[in-house]
């Protein structure tokens, strides 16, 4: 069946496990594609915010297309590309890790089911935080999730494969049939764009899924106003000279935004003089770090402004401490858009963003792997490296303990707060 839109569908370009894309003309008779999400990834909320996510993306980054029209609250959201600019609804698919199939009459489209999509993460008994995930059993440590090591992009975005949208696995896609089109369809247009859903919390969500999505070949990220207007992302060139290693992956459960008005706690514990501990100077990060003597930090990833590393006990499983220690370029000038749009694509486990001081985020939440509390805390914060007193550098500690340990977390970012002054 031939989607709704304010658009003539004339034939379709290709399918795929979560969508379709389409040849269709405006009102003016001018020739786009149409990037529609459907099926049950349609009805799946995180599928949504992929799916919008990667689109505003697309609109900002260098050397790719920026949709004419869309509408991200339909019951099938769908995204409008001009012809001219290339197949934009065909890359959006690709960003999103999906390849198109050629969409013939009474071809079999894999689209899942209504229902097989996995539902978004359930809350947590006694947490008062919103959307937290639900791990099931053997899942590995919440911190561990993003530790893959990102590559160096390629300065060209045209010859950089994007990267694949990770999603919880699904049953096998049942196959159904696609009728013929109607390319004699009356151009007269069907529906209005409906209206933006209500935000959750007072909240409207725009990340960079990228952020999904934030690909390789990305040259820039989502920059979403955080207001009640739904409208087109604010573009803003970047002067810096690399863009942002983000994760090339979606966040299971990014922090709940905007974030709430609040203050670094002033009850958090500090290092004593009594405590065994050690100071590292590590490579790439531009500022020390103490941490105790049981501890090892390992370089996970490295790139043109980008590290991290794994900071922790050698302890595996419930018993394990520490997390990720990351530093990257934000793009210059760094400014609000871009550190909201930054800190969206990191994993939070659905808790609530509490705003600390002008440049600094963190959140903390309480995590069930295997059965089994730990405690997560999390800090997005931004800094001045250089002696223009610029901000350039986003601060990321993720991290997990069993939660009697939860005040090693909380004095390791204390003692990074005083360092950097964020």
């Amino acid at each position: 069946m031939q989607p709704v839109g304010p658009y003539r569908f004339t034939e379709a370009l290709g399918v795929c496990q979560v969508g379709t894309a389409w040849w269709a003309i405006d009102g003016q008779d001018r020739l786009v594609t149409v990037a529609v999400l459907e099926g049950a990834a349609a009805a799946d909320q995180p599928w949504r915010e992929a799916f919008a996510n990667a689109a505003n993306a697309m609109a900002l980054t260098a050397g790719e297309q920026r949709y004419v029209n869309a509408d991200f609250a339909a019951a099938k959201p769908w995204v409008a590309y001009p012809s001219e600019e290339g197949m934009g609804a065909q890359r959006l698919f690709q960003t999103l890790g999906m390849d198109l199939h050629p969409a013939e009459t009474e071809a079999e489209v894999l689209v899942p089911e209504t229902g097989t999509v996995a539902g978004p993460p359930q809350p947590v008994s006694g947490v008062p935080t919103s959307g937290p995930p639900s791990p099931t059993s053997g899942a590995p440590l919440p911190w561990a999730m993003h530790a893959a090591v990102p590559q160096q992009i390629s300065p060209v975005p045209q010859q950089v494969s994007p990267a694949p949208l990770q999603v919880s696995p699904a049953p096998l896609p049942q196959p159904v049939s696609v009728p013929p089109q109607d390319p004699l369809t009356a151009p007269a247009r069907r529906i209005t764009p409906s209206e933006p859903p209500r935000r959750r919390a007072g909240l409207w969500v725009g990340i960079a899924a990228l952020v999904l999505v934030l690909v390789a070949g990305i040259g820039g990220a989502v920059v979403w106003a955080g207001s009640d207007d739904p409208g087109k992302p604010e573009i803003t060139a970047s002067t810096s000279s690399a863009p942002p290693l983000l994760p090339t992956t979606p966040p299971e459960s990014p922090g709940v935004e905007p974030p709430k008005p609040g203050a670094w706690p002033t009850q958090w514990p500090k290092f004593k003089e009594r405590d065994t501990v050690r100071t590292l100077n590590l490579d790439g990060l531009g500022f020390p770090v103490k941490v105790p003597t049981n501890w090892q930090c390992t370089l996970a990833g490295r790139a043109e402004g980008f590290v991290k590393y794994q900071c922790g006990t050698a302890a595996t499983g419930n018993q394990a401490v520490g997390g990720e220690v990351i530093v990257r370029n934000c793009p210059q000038p760094c400014t609000a858009q871009w550190q909201n749009a930054m800190r969206g694509v990191e994993e939070a486990w659905g808790a609530q963003w509490i705003r600390s001081g002008e440049y600094a985020s963190y959140a903390e939440h309480i995590l069930d792997v295997d059965g089994r509390q730990r405690h997560g805390l999390v800090v997005v914060a931004y800094f001045r490296s250089g002696e223009d007193g610029a901000i350039d550098r986003q601060l990321v500690i993720r991290m997990t303990s069993p939660v009697p340990e939860a005040y090693q977390l909380r004095r390791f970012a204390n003692y990074v707060r005083d360092v950097v002054v964020f």
